[in-house]
């Protein structure tokens, strides 16, 4: 899927790696248009008056605020979604999607370590300073998987430069990278700087905690939200998501990478080859029915004017006899 910053998609069929940034920005108001715009999308139809928003209302969505992260948007799908998901976090909604959000960004109480902070994941921290510009991060090639690895220190790809062109998501190489980091799994990269302020003051160790587990609940209750409108198992492709945060001095999320085996309850790539092949047949079925009935219409048509024509026979030849037989009784009584 896209999700603004790069052309990632959804796939069928195959491990599917999603890249985003994140930037520090200013609160709008913007409640009441990702209603408006939401509108018609979600099934609930709810107002602003039933979902509890009220105009003073504002919030920010993955560290950014609405409309800084709606127009990083371009692909349709996704922006619906994520007016959907907005206009739900700032209604607190607890629907299913928002539920399950929640649930697998949800620690044990009070945690100051991001092991505790996601305790449904195998949870992997690097402590040093990481420094991967942009460009290189949206690579499809980029090798975060390493990240996975423990013995793989926060620094070990700053030195990383791509070559040729950005390949695709799809190439061979590329997915048997994405399938060895698995499901259930979340690589941090920690600044020292950060570390140490964390490792110093527990409350503040909190306040970072919180802020990714919101950054990866907001980000999942919109990312489930397109992978449902997409017809996939939604519990599924959450429980199969695994995660890279970059974080910066300040705990943000600079940088992520989330893989997802792909998951879908849809057809197989042979199910819709054969779908197809059988709607290709349905087709021909149909364009021969219509010729059967244009061609049954066509014989009725003739058999109704070969009747009539019987008929209006039969009538004249009716009306000849009584002629006949009228002439002949004038005859005889002459």
């Amino acid at each position: 899927m896209d999700f603004g910053v790069t052309d990632k998609y959804w796939e069928y069929g195959v491990i599917s790696r999603t890249s985003t940034m994140a930037d520090e920005s200013a609160d709008e108001n913007f409640v009441e248009i990702a209603l408006a715009k939401a509108k018609g999308k979600e099934k609930e139809q709810l107002s602003v008056s039933e979902m509890g928003i009220s105009k003073r209302e504002t919030g920010q969505y993955m560290g950014e605020s609405y409309q800084e992260r709606l127009n990083k948007i371009t692909d349709k799908t996704a922006a619906s979604a994520f007016q959907i998901a907005y206009a739900k976090k700032m209604a607190g909604s607890k629907d299913y999607i928002s539920a399950l959000s929640k649930a697998y960004s949800t620690g044990k109480v009070g945690a100051t370590n991001f092991v505790d902070a996601f305790p449904l994941y195998d949870v992997v921290t690097h402590v040093g300073n990481a420094n991967i510009s942009s460009g290189n991060w949206q690579r499809n090639d980029f090798p975060f998987w390493k990240y996975f690895d423990k013995n793989t220190s926060a620094d070990a790809l700053n030195d990383w430069r791509p070559v040729g062109e950005n390949p695709p998501q799809t190439r061979g190489d590329l997915q048997r990278n994405y399938s060895s980091v698995g499901s259930g799994r979340i690589a941090v990269l920690i600044p020292e700087s950060l570390q140490q302020k964390m490792d110093a003051d527990p409350a503040y160790a909190r306040q970072i905690m919180a802020k990714l587990q919101e950054w990866k609940e907001d980000y999942d209750r919109w990312d489930n939200t397109v992978a449902a409108s997409y017809g996939f198992n939604v519990a599924e492709h959450q429980a199969g998501k695994s995660y890279v945060f970059d974080l910066d001095e300040n705990g943000d999320v600079r940088n992520c990478t989330v893989t997802s085996p792909g998951r879908i309850t849809g057809p197989t790539k042979e199910e819709l080859e054969q779908f197809k092949a059988e709607q290709k047949k349905r087709r021909k079925r149909h364009i021969k029915y219509i010729q059967i009935l244009e061609e049954s219409a066509e014989k009725k048509k003739l058999q109704e004017q070969e009747n009539l024509h019987f008929f209006q026979t039969q009538l004249t030849k009716r009306d000849l006899f009584h002629e006949q037989e009228e002439n002949a009784a004038l005859f005889e009584s002459r």
